[in-house]
């Protein structure tokens, strides 16, 4: 029950359904999806824990408004679990796995709806942190995976995430670590770019020359 609540106020922050500045309460929250107080307190424990919930009082349980620093943050952390995990993808990778991964990419070619599409691309990542087969590089991704969520929900370009997904696919099956880690960094900071555009948008003009 916790992680079905943990699941559908995740996504409805990720969604922005809920936006920076909501309140949760607990009770009115456990009236909507109707379900008792208890599992609504410990998902609001997590959702805390993983950085989309800010307590300004005890009793106050708001939905956090990332700063641009906090988004610069994440994305110094996304650049290096990245390209950590592809260069691991490119060594641990069966045949079976680029298998999955051709698989993946052929649902997402043929995909059209837009929720569908920021689904995929979200779960693209995840797919290749399980080919990279590391468990300590698992413990350390599971409690950002939210956050990196809600990032990759800010990048819309499709057509240029399948293209680039594609090119990661292709390295690692060509079993070339070194231009699979560079072309990781590269697609994380073209995704780190439009984040800050769709997030920022005045401050990405004032950075303009």
């Amino acid at each position: 029950m916790r992680e079905r609540v943990v699941g559908e106020l995740r996504q409805a922050m990720i969604e922005g359904v809920l936006r920076p500045g909501d309140r949760l309460v607990e009770r009115d929250v456990a009236e909507r999806l109707g379900v008792s107080r208890s599992p609504v307190r410990e998902a609001i424990r997590l959702l805390t824990f993983e950085g989309f919930l800010v307590a300004e009082s005890p009793r106050r349980i708001v939905v956090r408004a990332f700063s641009r620093s906090d988004v610069d943050d994440l994305y110094d952390v996304r650049e290096t679990l990245e390209e950590l995990t592809t260069g691991l993808a490119v060594r641990n990778a069966t045949n079976e796995d680029v298998a999955r991964l051709r698989e993946h990419l052929e649902q997402t070619r043929l995909a059209v709806d837009e929720d569908v599409l920021h689904r995929l691309s979200n779960e693209f990542h995840e797919v290749l942190t399980d080919v990279a087969d590391n468990s300590v590089l698992s413990g350390l991704v599971a409690p950002l995976r939210g956050r990196m969520r809600w990032l990759l929900q800010q990048n819309a370009d499709f057509a240029r995430l399948l293209d680039e997904h594609t090119r990661i696919v292709d390295l690692i099956e060509a079993r070339d670590e070194e231009a699979a880690r560079a072309f990781a960094l590269e697609h994380v900071r073209h995704s780190r770019a439009k984040a800050m555009t769709a997030l920022f948008p005045e401050e990405s003009e004032t950075d303009e020359p």
